[in-house]
């Protein structure tokens, strides 16, 4: 862990410091879905397209509370961050 004291916390991080931001749903305390970032990806990403980072991330959060109530839960939000349809049952339900 980088030494942030009392009069380093306000000062930028070492450039050569890796940040990562960190994506976990847990179920009872039982990680079924994990994924990191850089934060230098990030940067890009959103320098890039602002309005396209913002909504990928709104789905990772949509997507967890659609799925709350359906079968599958983790198979359903793992299908859901690529499209952002959540569905139980398969095509049928996503009107296909």
């Amino acid at each position: 862990m980088p030494d942030v004291g009392l009069t380093s916390a306000a000062e930028p991080l070492d450039p050569d410091y890796k940040v990562v931001v960190k994506y976990t749903i847990e179920v009872e305390g039982l990680a079924v879905y994990s994924e990191s970032y850089d934060v230098e990806k990030l940067r890009k990403e959103i320098k890039e397209n602002e309005e396209e980072a913002r909504a990928n991330w709104f789905r990772r959060i949509k997507c967890v509370a659609e799925c709350r109530d359906l079968r599958g839960f983790s198979a359903c939000v793992t299908r859901c961050l690529l499209d952002g349809q959540p569905c139980s049952e398969g095509k049928e339900e996503r009107g296909r």
